[in-house]
């Protein structure tokens, strides 16, 4: 009996709630925020790669030239995600640019949310200079709330797009355990630590190796980086060079190409980045 007791209020509740009552969605109510992980393909990109970084609070979006070295601009869009019901007309997206590299170097084209898509873009133009052989530019862009569209929740409302001439650095641990496979540091030879990493020694691994197509399937079938790795070119799986050691013999690879570069240039290659900044590069031994 006293279950019944406590059932009959419920169902009486339940009951006397009219229709007129029930909540419907208000368009008012949508909101954008960015997309919580990147890799597809967008606009005239061939790919757009990132990740959301949930120790920084941003959408991390990166773009090399190194890969596009005979075009003088690159247009790349910054994924939006729409929280709510699409609409059949385009909807401008707010924003502010919170910190920027030279303004004469990118250009922001659209910010939107097209017409019957729930999803969207901020449009950068990004323009292909010589000092991006040497700099990294940074632009960090930061959602705010307009008359269409109310901003998603705080943590997904900052990215920041980074680009340069350089080779991109490892988007994962297991790419990341790669490069600490083969370049010198403290740090454990399987660790996934990006500490270290500095371009000047991506430089000199993909010289010492001609890896430049661990994206390709037709190449290296199963074992090509997929869309989980952000179809990475330039390192492969860390676990195709642990299970037949062929790890030892890259390493060894990439000592004797540092060795001839000391020689050609009268000074080691120093690393450009990461906490060994200024140090020689040297591979590891084993």
């Amino acid at each position: 009996m006293k279950k019944i007791l406590y059932i009959l209020p419920i169902v009486t509740l339940m009951i006397s709630c009219s229709k007129d009552e029930i909540n419907t969605f208000d368009n008012q109510q949508d909101a954008v925020r960015f997309a919580a992980n990147i890799i597809g393909k967008w606009h005239e990109t061939d790919t757009v790669n990132g990740s959301y970084s949930s120790a920084d609070d941003w959408l991390d979006c990166n773009f090399s030239f190194v890969e596009h070295p005979d075009v003088d601009s690159y247009t790349y869009d910054i994924p939006l995600t729409l929280i709510g019901k699409t609409v059949d007309y385009d909807r401008e997206v707010k924003y502010e640019v919170e910190t920027r590299s030279n303004a004469d170097d990118y250009e922001i084209q659209d910010a939107v949310i097209p017409a019957g898509r729930n999803t969207g873009y901020i449009r950068v133009v990004l323009k292909n200079t010589t000092v991006l052989n040497d700099t990294t530019y940074q632009l960090f862009l930061r959602l705010l709330p307009s008359p269409q569209l109310k901003v998603g929740p705080a943590d997904y409302c900052t990215a920041r797009l980074t680009w340069n001439n350089q080779i991109p650095y490892p988007p994962h641990n297991n790419l990341r355990r790669t490069y600490n496979m083969l370049v010198y540091s403290s740090l454990s030879y399987v660790s996934t630590s990006a500490a270290v990493v500095s371009s000047n020694a991506l430089r000199a691994i993909v010289a010492a190796t001609g890896w430049n197509d661990w994206d390709d399937t037709a190449v290296h079938g199963t074992r090509a980086n997929n869309a989980a790795y952000g179809f990475y070119k330039y390192l492969p799986h860390y676990r195709w060079l642990l299970v037949d050691n062929s790890y030892k013999g890259y390493a060894a690879r990439l000592g004797d190409y540092l060795k001839q570069y000391e020689l050609e240039h009268g000074a080691p290659l120093l690393h450009d980045a990461g906490s060994y900044k200024g140090q020689p590069v040297k591979a590891r031994t084993y």
